[in-house]
């Protein structure tokens, strides 16, 4: 699997309320971790017994030294990560009482590595920035599974068969697959939204799936939704169902909602050996698609 995101190192604030605007907070400094997209969907997979290669860049700095320890140490293929002369960068992650996060990053034009993988993958991921990604998606959406993030403000095109997006993304457009269509263009199969606690759909030109989330308490929603995709890639590339996947998704989603990491915790390496359940079962499920509940 090629997973065409970031290598992040999160420098954790813990505030002591939630964030608002014009307020003055006490933080506890929780130091750096390892974070961003290729790390946070990227450790679940392998952790699946998935052979996962991130794409990305890192500055020639201690900084990027070691994330690339840290990614090798996890298991992630570090063989398609390329280095440029310059600074890595920390990302602020503020995490207040109720485990909602806000992140701050230092603006940088996106670039993608110059080497990109050519043959035929069982799924490329992408989760970053930019235009350019869009001709890499289109060579390689024929013969490889393709599943895109939604691109932020839906600024750039993502040709790809899946289109992973939180209710938040689409606002209230009135015909959010239509508009994930023009996004993605006609190879677009399912277009799946996640609303947080509330659980998830997916939609296609003629099916609307959903599945409520796992009731669990959560403790850092930072790579929630990075899981949430690992869950579903996951899901997808071993042959189950949309609505299967879905439920899968959510479960990896819950494990990292209750750890103080971005990262998947030991809560998912349980999950995946059988060890933890969710109250979830196949029988609510089934009964939720014949109904067409879905999320107010």
């Amino acid at each position: 699997m090629v997973l065409l995101a970031n290598l992040n190192c999160d420098h954790v604030l813990q505030l002591e309320a939630p964030l608002v605007a014009g307020s003055r907070l006490n933080y506890r400094d929780g130091g750096r971790r390892l974070g961003g997209g290729a790390a946070n969907t990227g450790t679940g997979l392998c952790w699946a017994g998935h052979r996962v290669l991130p794409v990305t860049r890192l500055g020639n700095d201690d900084t990027g030294d070691w994330l690339l320890q840290q990614a090798r140490e996890l298991g992630l293929n570090t063989d398609y990560i390329e280095r440029f002369e310059g600074s890595t960068g920390e990302l602020l992650v503020l995490v207040d009482s109720r485990g909602e996060r806000t992140i701050l990053r230092q603006a940088r034009p996106p670039a993608l590595p110059v080497c990109l993988p050519q043959e035929p993958v069982d799924c490329l991921y992408v989760n970053t920035d930019g235009e350019q990604a869009a001709d890499y998606m289109m060579a390689m959406n024929p013969h490889s599974l393709v599943i895109s993030q939604y691109p932020a403000g839906g600024r750039w095109l993502r040709p790809c068969r899946i289109m992973i997006a939180s209710a938040a993304d689409v606002g209230t457009l009135s015909d959010p697959w239509q508009h994930a269509r023009q996004l993605a263009g006609d190879s677009l199969e399912w277009l799946v939204l996640t609303h947080g606690e509330r659980g998830a759909e997916a939609i296609s030109a003629g099916q609307r799936l959903y599945v409520p989330a796992p009731a669990v308490t959560p403790v850092d929603a930072t790579g929630a939704g990075d899981a949430f995709a690992g869950g579903l890639i996951h899901g997808l590339c071993s042959g189950w169902s949309m609505a299967e996947a879905l439920a899968e998704a959510g479960n990896w989603a819950a494990c990292t909602l209750t750890s103080a990491s971005s990262i998947p915790s030991p809560q998912l390496l349980r999950y995946l050996a059988g060890e933890l359940k969710f109250s979830m079962s196949t029988d609510k499920l089934s009964l939720i698609q014949a109904c067409g509940e879905q999320p107010e």
